[in-house]
């Protein structure tokens, strides 16, 4: 995922830092919402946020249990999907059914392989030899790729998949009801701190380049582009624009509706740390909501729950996004995090 046709960015200069899609009347048309949770995204997202996580002292819970249930078959997988920065494309189509996706990975054109492997690898010295073999359309190199990513799905990800599927189905009732409400620059809006809908483009901020990969332009050719998000990555938007076959342009973003499991470590009291209120409003913006939302979540005055509001986001625990006169607090990847240490509280 992410680098679609992404060489095509360089040469647009240090003057557009900001990734940009740009939108034709028909691609305006059809955005749309994502059906479903996409196993072999939510593989590779999982995949590449494991790797991210696993140096950390304190990690998410469900990265420590697929860190120790992780299978051996997957490791080709290290070679492939880096802890930051673009990985090939054609490992995650963003279709909703596993041998689905598999087959269509197993279907790929070797030149359309050969570019991903070439415009991805950016690590220092000369790919592993297996890696040169997948380059080269070899079927037994394919066939360890399919492996290793059924296998690390059925290990880590399948065990995951109800609590993926309900956070998915909530992320999209929220985003549906802001679309409907608000249109696209609504939804824009609020997906992500880093997008904003310009002038008919869709633009990705710099600072997403640390784990996004460079700066590029795409063009969607009337096709439109398809929202999903995701809620094993942390880590920026996302895009998957150009691919052949019936795999649709995409974007994929961190779902705010994630579970976050608890991993087992004492937990701490934000009672005594935020004080009783802030830690409930804290634990309230689990789901994004409205300064007057809020206020009804916990009970006390607008004016109350925008204090609270301001002081969690002045500790970079929320942010809060503004569309014209309405505003809308969420967590940020920090309050999830200190949240996730307090799941089972």
């Amino acid at each position: 995922m992410s680098t679609g046709r992404e060489r095509e960015g360089q040469g647009t200069g240090d003057k557009q830092p900001a990734t940009v899609v740009r939108f034709t009347a028909d691609d305006l048309a059809r955005v749309r919402l994502g059906a479903g949770p996409a196993p072999l995204v939510e593989a590779g997202m999982g995949f590449a946020e494991m790797q991210h996580q696993a140096g950390r002292p304190v990690r998410d819970g469900w990265v420590s249990q697929a860190l120790r249930v992780f299978p051996a078959e997957a490791r080709p997988l290290c070679d492939l999907i880096p802890a930051s920065g673009p990985w090939p494309p054609f490992l995650d189509p963003p279709v909703t059914d596993l041998d689905e996706g598999l087959e269509i990975l197993s279907a790929t054109p070797r030149s359309r392989m050969r570019y991903d492997l070439a415009a991805t690898w950016r690590r220092p010295g000369h790919p592993p030899t297996w890696l040169k073999a997948l380059a080269d359309g070899d079927r037994e190199a394919v066939t360890t790729v399919v492996q290793a990513l059924r296998t690390f799905y059925l290990s880590c990800v399948a065990p995951l998949w109800p609590q993926i599927t309900a956070s998915f189905r909530s992320e999209m009732a929220d985003r549906t009801a802001v679309l409907a409400e608000h249109g696209l620059d609504g939804l824009f809006g609020v997906l992500h701190r880093d997008l904003a809908l310009r002038d008919g483009s869709l633009e990705r901020s710099a600072r997403a380049l640390t784990r996004a990969g460079m700066p590029v332009r795409y063009r969607l050719g009337g096709q439109g582009l398809q929202i999903i998000p995701s809620v094993l990555w942390s880590g920026p938007p996302l895009f998957s624009i150009g691919l052949p076959g019936p795999v649709v342009n995409t974007m994929v973003y961190p779902a705010r509706h994630d579970f976050r499991l608890g991993n087992g470590a004492r937990s701490p009291d934000l009672d005594a740390v935020l004080g009783r209120t802030r830690a409930s409003a804290l634990r309230a913006l689990r789901d994004s909501c409205s300064t007057t939302e809020l206020a009804a979540r916990l009970g006390i005055s607008v004016s109350s729950a925008s204090e609270h509001a301001t002081a969690l986001r002045g500790a970079e625990l929320i942010q809060t996004e503004r569309h014209g006169r309405h505003v809308r607090h969420c967590l940020t990847p920090l309050g999830r995090d200190l949240l996730g240490g307090v799941a089972g509280a």
